[in-house]
């Protein structure tokens, strides 16, 4: 294979006795049947539910604080910021617990199953928030959307990507990536709209109602499992390549308790938590730019320009492909670290640092694009959503702490460059972990492989 993110050919799981997405060990279709239109139709799918999904839920929840938490006499319900945006962190960690048992449902349930109940239990307890009156039924709401939302909201792009694309899967991942971006930012002015139009309670609804319409009719009749369930073959596949179908009991890899019990997946576990530690500077940009003079306004467009990363996710997939998995992790953290140099020797020129803050967000394609590919090569597809879904488990544990550490650290200094300091040591943590996991990667044994084929792996 010529790179590392060709992850291999097409292959199908179980036997016919095998519940869930499990199918018989007959051979895959023949080449002709494969079509370009229903495998990008899953990178399309994936991007969509991630708009409806994490997008409207998470990443433009903001636009309910001021509405929710302004005094009662202003129709909203008089809560503390602060308190109120604890419920974001009960879905975090509930979605990292999540993971426990994630990955091994994926490869029971069928997907249109999984996926679309997964998601209306998500809607539903979004709905909800517009019907509430206590501080705990947020917090209750969180929990529920952690639990259930991690099936498509941590693992499900990387899952369903890796077995339609046995190359180009950085690109595709970019792709869905770009579909989040642009999404986000579309259903960010449509919510507010909403809010202003009907209030907060109706607006949990309408959101709700909307992100419904826009997923459903990809979970029920678009995304599936792997290509043989429409009868084709993953994009790329080659005659002699072994099946790249997660779970499959004909694929090779690493088995659970060896793979999370090893060295490699202890400092992966580590190095994918240090990267999520970065999620926390988007939200605390007003801060920084109030602390160099430039007001709040500045603030928000540092944001923007940081939500903007999204727009070339395709092109760092397109070089992740071309150079690898392992060296690209190197390259992405390098930039990383020059971008939050950048922006704590040189916020005085305000070009400058939008085009450091702009780079500086490229920590997601560490964790939504190069740490999934980089466990599928390492650990193999045979226990590839086990696997993922352990890993996943330092991004809401480890990042979910981002927020406080960060805070903490301006408090405490007085400075908003304490915290870039630290980015910096981020870093280069990051880089020396993922380091060690590559080094030690060939104490790996997987099965399915004869004992030559794992020395020269």
């Amino acid at each position: 294979m010529d790179t590392d993110t060709e992850v291999g050919g097409s292959g199908e799981r179980g036997n016919s006795s095998s519940p869930g997405n499990a199918t018989d060990n007959t051979s895959p279709p023949s080449g002709n049947k494969q079509t370009s239109f229903w495998i990008w139709l899953q990178v399309v799918g994936m991007g969509v539910l991630g708009v409806a999904g994490i997008q409207t839920i998470l990443a433009n929840s903001g636009n309910f604080f001021a509405a929710v938490c302004a005094p009662v006499e202003a129709g909203g319900m008089g809560f503390a910021v602060n308190e109120f945006a604890l419920w974001l962190t009960c879905t975090t960690y509930c979605m990292a617990f999540s993971q426990l048992y994630v990955g091994r449902l994926w490869l029971k349930l069928k997907t249109p199953l999984l996926l679309t109940g997964s998601f209306l239990v998500c809607m539903i307890a979004f709905a909800l928030m517009g019907t509430y009156s206590e501080l705990w039924q947020w917090y209750f709401s969180g929990i529920v959307i952690g639990l259930s939302g991690g099936f498509f909201f941590m693992v499900g792009a990387p899952i369903i990507v890796t077995n339609w694309f046995a190359k180009r899967s950085a690109f595709a991942l970019g792709v869905v990536t770009i579909i989040g971006a642009l999404g986000a930012a579309i259903l960010s002015l449509v919510q507010a709209t909403i809010i202003a139009a009907f209030g907060w309670r109706m607006a949990y609804l309408l959101v709700a109602a909307i992100s419904v319409v826009i997923a459903l009719p990809f979970t029920l009749f678009v995304v599936r499992f792997k290509p043989e369930d429409k009868g084709l073959k993953p994009y790329g596949w080659e005659t002699g390549m072994e099946t790249i179908t997660a779970g499959d009991k004909r694929a090779s890899g690493t088995s659970v308790k060896r793979g999370l019990l090893s060295i490699p997946f202890a400092a992966l576990f580590v190095a994918v938590g240090f990267c999520a530690l970065f999620g926390g500077y988007q939200n605390l940009w007003p801060l920084a730019a109030e602390e160099w003079g430039y007001g709040v306004q500045f603030g928000s467009l540092m944001i923007s320009t940081t939500a903007l990363f999204g727009l070339i996710a395709p092109l760092l997939g397109t070089l992740i492909d071309r150079l690898g998995a392992y060296p690209s992790v190197f390259i992405i953290l390098g930039a990383q670290l020059l971008s939050g140099l950048g922006i704590l020797f040189f916020h005085a020129n305000q070009a400058v640092l939008l085009i450091a803050i702009f780079f500086f967000a490229d920590q997601m394609t560490v964790v939504g694009t190069l740490v999934p590919l980089v466990i599928r090569k390492m650990f193999g597809a045979r226990n590839y959503t086990k696997i993922l879904g352990y890993a996943q488990l330092g991004v809401g544990l480890i990042g979910g702490l981002s927020a406080p550490i960060v805070s903490t650290l301006m408090v405490t200094f007085n400075t908003f460059n304490a915290t870039l300091v630290f980015a910096a040591f981020l870093s280069v943590g990051s880089a020396l972990f993922f380091l060690i996991a590559f080094v030690t990667r060939r104490t790996l044994k997987w099965e399915g492989r004869s004992e030559e084929q794992n020395e020269m792996a």
